[in-house]
């Protein structure tokens, strides 16, 4: 079955795709629910008021100062203000509305107001909340690079708009702010914020703000020492500048039930870029269309995934997580440009135009380590238009200055974590077909990381002229990234087994690029490479070590942490425990070095045992004590593993407990533990309840599906079509059980006819087709486990 795609702007609106046979009151949208696991999240977490990878996402914060337990907290008990940018390194535009005497000098802890979960609304592009302490209904919507605020009013003797330009946000400090009024019912200005330890260099968020009547007042402050009084300032010729900053739209003696909307476009180009923003997105004052719209882009989103059956619990989880996978942000204007900050001046650069509309998009996004396991099968799959703006945003950088970046903070390069997170997204968009790039230019991107000079060698947030902390050239020497790189460099995770098990698997992706691009000698260099990961066996042991440079283990050596550590010595925020088996590359081989199929499971099958009283996850920060650890990327294929060892049903059952105690939770204290990072453990939980995973990250010449049980009876999957993008293709899993607890697949038809392996082909996925599924209450051992007809390439 296919539909038709509906072309929209290049911003975050997706294609409209009409399913029918669904039966379903509530629409996508309306199931997912933002406040999941918003106790204890990041800054960059919560999302109400915005788009799918909207560039404005407006939202409350009740607490700022830091990345972590920052922005929208549940359990806060007052709102400090309402800020247009929620991301990693960046924020911006905080508003405040008051009744009474302004008191912006004095800072936000002063205009914070109470605020009651009872009688809040939270959804998907839409937040509404009532300041107890000003008696304001405050409403909130969004475009993609626009937000709007309604305030309804109690009758007053006066009411301020507060913009804390100055005002630190989230992780963010501000260095200086500057605003100027352009109407009476107008002001521009920008704020710049402080480079900060990720993000080396300064950033500057561009606004225009409207409002729908004109002000009485307008005015500002400057705060000069943090957490102390300010002073009142009158503008100069229309200008509040300075560090410290912020203005103050005044209305005086509002009536009760009285509304102001209010407009705030931001760009990261300038304040006419801003303006050229607002008038392309929202030129009219209809809040509740803005409402309507936005919600409409959401179930266009959400709804590639339509689903029947399971509880109500697991459809708000499954929407929720497929909201996050949309957690990246646009930020590039409507007419293409964006500001790079790679040189040593901020540049304006220009996405390629077609028709008057972008070809792709510049994203704002934190890195993509481990997504080979999450996002990079869903976008290969099911949403490759997003697959490719984040592979072109990586491309970018690589055509501005020589370098793919690992992650994307205002045109920044930021060297958070290690290795090279792009390769494995350009591989599988590329083996998948998908690829809407140059596969000669991103294979000399992926190859220009692979080496000494590449960002593979620098460690985590390592910015020295001069990098070291990689280890490329002792990879390339040694064969692996010996213990001793912990004493090299300036950066953080300097982690050398890890590394090697890392660099190898994304050589592995690097073989398959030159592979179909016909280049055998670099294939032939780089598989090679693939198999570094011996170096950092230990046969004897049974695990990946430590490995000093002289060959010799390290010692002493235990697979997990005794103690609350961060993560054991030669590992990035894990162990021995979970980065053995960080071979995607080539798990067969893995299986016969620790012995074979049985001993394989078993060592596995021990490891989720010990993990179950702990719901397979470690408190954030002591990655070091467990030996399988869903709270962070380098666990996230470890449930599918058993499968590779002839042995289904036990990845058929630790998914699903994964699944439920993990990730089940619905509630603001649970669902996600710990660190989200913008999609990646909601495409992991999208993934787990289709019944579908890779282990090679759509990678390969012939990249293979794996099969396991859907929590979901029906579930219709819609994507573009491979051979036209204007066509939508549809796969439909289906699934037959007696009891709600049965998980163990029984049989397993793929488009009429019966299906004896584990996998299939991720091409059948992408033709469109249908795959049925009969769950029983026990193992049936002989699905699956033998192989017999499957392609060879899919068990190498």
């Amino acid at each position: 079955m296919t539909g038709k795609m509906k072309k929209t702007m290049i911003g975050c609106i997706v294609c409209l795709t009409v399913i029918h046979g669904f039966a379903q009151q509530e629409t996508p949208a309306d199931l997912a629910d933002p406040l999941i696991n918003t106790s204890g999240c990041r800054f960059d977490f919560f999302s109400s008021a915005a788009v799918p990878f909207g560039m404005v996402t407006l939202s409350p914060d009740t607490r700022h100062g830091d990345l972590w337990k920052s922005g929208y907290q549940w359990d806060n008990e007052y709102i400090l203000d309402f800020s247009h940018v929620h991301n990693a390194q960046t924020a911006g535009i905080p508003v405040m509305p008051v009744t009474g005497a302004c008191k912006g000098n004095l800072g936000m802890e002063a205009c914070k107001s109470r605020f009651s979960h009872d009688g809040e609304v939270v959804k998907p592009g839409y937040h509404k909340v009532y300041l107890d302490d000003y008696g304001i209904t405050a409403e909130l919507t969004a475009t993609c690079r626009a937000g709007m605020h309604r305030y309804t009013f109690p009758e007053a003797q006066e009411a301020h708009l507060l913009f804390d330009l100055g005002a630190a946000l989230g992780p963010t400090r501000m260095d200086y702010a500057y605003v100027r009024q352009t109407g009476p019912d107008e002001i521009e200005g920008y704020s710049v914020q402080s480079p900060t330890f990720r993000r080396k260099k300064p950033v500057v968020v561009y606004f225009v703000a409207q409002v729908n009547r004109p002000f009485d007042g307008f005015a500002g402050w400057q705060i000069v020492n943090p957490g102390q009084a300010g002073d009142f300032i009158k503008p100069e010729n229309g200008i509040v500048q300075g560090k410290g900053c912020g203005a103050y739209l005044a209305y005086r003696h509002p009536k009760a039930g009285e509304t102001l909307l209010l407009k705030v476009a931001l760009s990261y180009v300038s304040m006419h870029n801003a303006r050229l923003n607002l008038s392309a997105e929202l030129p009219h004052w209809d809040f509740d269309r803005v409402v309507a719209e936005a919600r409409q882009a959401w179930n266009e989103y959400l709804g590639r995934f339509r689903i029947e059956g399971g509880t109500r619990a697991q459809q708000v989880k499954f929407y929720t997580d497929l909201m996050h996978t949309a957690g990246k942000h646009i930020a590039h204007d409507v007419d293409g440009s964006y500001t790079d900050c790679t040189g040593p001046l901020p540049a304006v650069r220009q996405l390629p135009v077609t028709s008057g509309k972008p070809d792709y998009a510049f994203l704002e996004g934190d890195g993509l380590w481990g997504s080979q396991w999450n996002l990079n099968i869903l976008w290969s799959l099911v949403y490759p238009e997003y697959g490719n703006w984040m592979a072109e945003t990586f491309l970018e950088y690589y055509r501005n200055a020589g370098m793919m970046s690992r992650c994307s903070w205002g045109g920044n390069y930021s060297y958070v974590m290690v290795g090279d997170h792009a390769t494995p997204l350009l591989a599988a968009l590329i083996s998948t077909g998908r690829a809407q790039f140059s596969p000669e230019l991103a294979y000399a991107a992926a190859r220009k990381n692979a080496f000494p000079g590449g960002i593979r060698d620098r460690a985590g947030y390592e910015a020295d002229s001069v990098p070291s902390g990689g280890g490329m050239d002792w990879y390339i020497r040694y064969g692996y990234v010996p213990v001793e790189i912990k004493d090299r460099g300036q950066g953080f995770h300097r982690g050398g087994t890890a590394m090697t098990l890392e660099y190898a698997c994304q050589d592995w992706c690097i073989a398959q690029m030159a592979n179909r691009l016909g280049k055998r000698e670099d294939a032939e260099l780089f598989a090679k490479r693939s198999e570094y990961w011996r170096n950092v066996f230990d046969p004897v042991s049974g695990w990946a070590r430590p490995r000093l440079k002289s060959g010799e283990w390290l010692e002493p050596f235990s697979p997990v942490a005794a103690a609350n550590d961060f993560n054991t010595p030669g590992f990035i925020e894990g162990n021995s425990a979970t980065y053995t088996f960080y071979v995607p590359q080539n798990m067969r081989g893995l299986i016969e070095a620790l012995g074979g199929n049985n001993k394989f499971a078993d060592k596995l099958n021990a490891s989720f045992e010990k993990a179950m009283p702990h719901r397979f996850i470690t408190p954030h920060g002591e990655h070091g004590k467990g030996w399988v650890d869903y709270e962070n990327q380098p666990s996230c294929e470890m449930a599918h593993l058993f499968s590779h060892a002839g042995k289904p049903w036990l990845t058929q059952y630790w998914v699903r407990q994964v699944k439920e105690l993990t990730f089940g939770g619905i509630d603001p204290h649970s669902g996600y533990n710990g660190d989200e990072d913008q999609g990646q453990m909601g495409a992991l939980g999208v993934l787990m309840a289709a019944g579908l995973f890779d282990l090679k990250g759509c990678v390969g010449e012939e990249p293979m599906l794996e099969i396991t049980s859907p929590v979901f009876d029906r579930m219709v999957i819609t994507f573009p079509s491979p051979e036209d993008k204007n066509r939508m293709n549809t796969f439909e899993i289906t699934v037959k059980k007696k009891h709600e607890g049965d998980v163990y697949i029984q049989r397993v038809r793929l488009n009429g006819n019966p299906h004896r392996h584990f996998q299939f082909p991720a091409a059948d996925f992408l033709k469109g087709g249908k795959l049925e599924i009969e769950l029983g209450p026990k193992p049936n051992k002989k699905w699956g486990a033998q192989p017999d007809n499957a392609p060879p390439s899919a068990f190498l």
